[in-house]
């Protein structure tokens, strides 16, 4: 497995700056954070820089990552996700993010039907790319559960269309990691990682090893199952740059040992 960070670690950081640091700390890969190159490219006009760039520091882009609600601005949403289909193309990222809007898995069927329509035209229009799309499981979403998740891949039916496995966000609303991925992974495309605790009723980003989700099984079920596609870490809490580091070596001790 490799093993990429995810660039929104560093939100209000130019992009450039953040890549030198996560290749630093050791990492095969960056997923790229899609308002960061939106900014990237209104200050340069251009990708290319960033691709010397990547070439320059040894990174590959498992994904870029897009947002969009294909319920209240569907035009915006289609628009959105076919640019991160180019920059992903120019970047040689196999997967953009995709998320839907639409409130829950539980909203009505006018809901569901209407971003079936938007996101089965998103893939249509990017499969000649050869780009496929990854479905986020994350609340606010139509695929905010495994079930949800489900039955989006089953009304669009699109070869193009997987899954990026936030397995935490399930976790964090009482599923089983294990029984998740045996649903999910024929359509696995990238895996997700951080962790968190629960005080006082208020969840608190933590190292992957020290939150409430204990990765050690659900590593060792993608090593069985011959998952050998991206990691990707998440970091929302303070001092990303030192997160890096710790976060990596935390990740290869559990895929060693666990």
């Amino acid at each position: 497995m490799n093993i990429a960070m995810c660039t929104i670690a560093w939100k209000p950081t130019a992009i450039e700056t953040v890549l030198p640091i996560i290749a630093a700390a050791g990492y095969d890969g960056a997923e790229l954070w899609g308002p960061h190159l939106d900014r990237f490219v209104s200050e340069h006009d251009s990708l290319d820089p960033l691709v010397e760039q990547l070439a320059k520091l040894g990174l590959r882009v498992p994904m870029v990552s897009a947002y969009s609600d294909l319920v209240n601005e569907p035009d915006e949403g289609l628009a959105v996700a076919m640019r991160l289909v180019h920059y992903a193309l120019r970047l040689g990222a196999p997967f953009v993010r995709v998320f839907t809007g639409g409130g829950s898995s539980a909203a009505e069927p006018t809901v569901w039907d209407a971003v079936a329509d938007v996101l089965a035209e998103i893939c249509t229009l990017a499969a000649p790319y050869g780009v496929d799309l990854a479905l986020e499981t994350h609340q606010g979403h139509l695929h905010d559960s495994t079930s949800g998740t489900l039955r989006l891949l089953q009304m669009i039916k699109a070869p193009n269309l997987g899954v990026n496995l936030d397995i935490y966000n399930l976790f964090a609303i009482g599923e089983d990691p294990l029984a998740a991925l045996e649903q999910l992974a024929p359509w696995l495309r990238i895996v997700h990682l951080k962790n968190a605790r629960r005080l006082a009723g208020e969840s608190q980003p933590c190292g992957i090893a020290e939150g409430d989700l204990d990765y050690c099984p659900f590593l060792r079920a993608l090593r069985e199952r011959g998952y050998d596609g991206y990691l990707s870490v998440e970091w929302f809490g303070p001092e990303p740059e030192r997160a890096a580091v710790s976060e990596l070596a935390s990740i290869r001790q559990m895929l060693t040992t666990g």
